[in-house]
């Protein structure tokens, strides 16, 4: 019995894009174009980073291992952001590409964090 193994540099996460629900039929979007993604309840809301916005009646648990970790961070219980549209980091809080703050949840820091190279300073990433 032969047995295939996967590259190394297979990619674990391949799909650029979901289908969501969209009224009475589902939305193509593009895993890039998502700015972030805010928990209501036991609703998510895809912010997208045209500035639309989509509800999805699932809870943030079942959305996140979807979405590449390398590309998405968990940084509140109510927040997964797109690390490409962080603006800025300080201390306990991102700013958003469109402005919007977002508080960063304590014991998600320190992987927020870790996903950042930082210049000019000492020690800031310990």
């Amino acid at each position: 019995m032969k047995t295939e193994m996967k590259a190394s540099n297979e990619c674990l996460y391949p799909t650029d894009v979901f289908l969501i629900s969209c009224g009475m039929g589902c939305k193509r979007i593009t895993v890039t174009d998502i700015a972030y993604i805010e928990a209501m309840k036991d609703n998510c809301i895809i912010h997208m980073v045209d500035g639309k916005r989509y509800t999805q009646s699932c809870p943030m648990g079942d959305i996140e291992p979807e979405l590449n970790p390398d590309m998405f961070k968990r940084i509140h219980r109510s927040f997964i952001v797109n690390i490409s549209y962080i603006d800025m980091y300080y201390y306990g809080h991102v700013v958003l590409e469109n402005g919007m703050e977002v508080h960063i949840g304590d014991k998600y820091r320190d992987a927020l964090k870790s996903s950042f190279h930082f210049w000019g300073s000492r020690n800031r990433n310990k």
